[in-house]
């Protein structure tokens, strides 16, 4: 353990060193805020920031609210699997894990605990209708059911302390270094001019959330924690959902492709169409997420600022 900024108010994100979460702590360290990072086995993402704000640990170790002032954490750590995974090794990952975190927590003595759920949770609505706070989770796959046993956990475990807690529910994150996805999927045929197949006909609705607008309400959860209620849960999204088919079309004019856009007759577990309220965020919190389009004028950028 590195000791910098002793009894100083930190925030302690667990996850950090991964895709959304190196986004957040590099966000969260320009807001001049100290930043604590448990990383699992590397620095991933993070390993060329060098910034006097920013402190790794590398253990649960209780004396840490000795060390320093924690008065809010983030929980976004997840596991990448390099084969099929099974029902265990989601359990170990989203639920094991979870529980270790938040026995770590109750030690800590903060004041509040962000957790980074899913839209996964969910599955077909009746007559299509929008995803809101309100929705009852229905999850279909292994993915799902261990996120959301892990938001009942964060909830139930915290429930008699004094930590308010607040749940997110993302759709699909984009950006550099997501790790796939359609944006990703997408861009690389176009790229590269191959056909770019979307399944499901091209017809169904979709939102993705651009990585900067995922972070901004993360931070803004920070930043109101004063105005927010014991227990919170929060739908997070894009400004509004297009068509894959449309989505497709966006990039290839975005990227000056030649690629041939083929609707194709397959259809995915998730064949339904996502649209997102996210009036709570809004006016509880003033977000304001980027539409998809303004999502992907930004992603194609800084793909193009990459490959310099």
């Amino acid at each position: 353990m590195v000791f910098g900024f002793r009894k100083m108010k930190a925030v302690l994100v667990f996850g950090g060193t991964g895709f959304l979460g190196s986004n957040l702590v590099k966000y969260l360290l320009a807001q001049n805020l100290n930043v604590i990072v448990y990383k699992h086995k590397s620095l991933g993402y993070l390993s060329s920031i060098v910034n006097d704000k920013l402190i790794f640990i590398d253990s649960f170790d209780e004396k840490l609210s000795q060390l320093y002032n924690i008065d809010t954490i983030y929980h976004l750590a997840s596991k990448v699997f390099s084969k099929e995974p099974t029902y265990e090794n989601f359990y170990q990952t989203n639920v094991d894990l979870t529980i270790k975190i938040l026995d770590f927590t109750k030690c800590l003595g903060i004041s509040q605990f962000i957790y980074i759920s899913t839209g996964s949770i969910f599955s077909k609505k009746i007559n299509n209708s929008i995803f809101d706070e309100s929705t009852c989770p229905n999850p279909k796959n292994y993915y799902g059911l261990t996120k959301y046993i892990a938001e009942r956990l964060v909830e139930i475990e915290l429930e008699k302390t004094n930590i308010k807690t607040s749940i997110v529910r993302f759709p699909s994150i984009f950006g550099i270094n997501s790790g796939g996805g359609i944006v990703e999927t997408f861009y690389t045929s176009a790229k590269e001019s191959k056909p770019i197949e979307v399944y499901s006909n091209g017809q169904r609705l979709r939102n993705l959330i651009y990585v900067d607008s995922a972070v901004e309400i993360l931070y803004l959860l920070y930043k109101n924690r004063e105005n927010l209620g014991q227990n919170e849960i929060f739908m997070a999204g894009s400004e509004d959902s297009l068509k894959l088919l449309e989505i497709a079309k966006l990039i290839a004019n975005l990227t000056d492709s030649r690629s041939k856009i083929i609707p194709v007759d397959k259809f995915p577990p998730s064949d339904f169409d996502v649209k997102i309220d996210t009036s709570k965020a809004k006016n509880l919190l003033g977000f304001k997420p980027l539409s998809i389009e303004d999502g992907l004028k930004r992603y194609v950028e800084d793909m193009n600022n990459e490959n310099l």
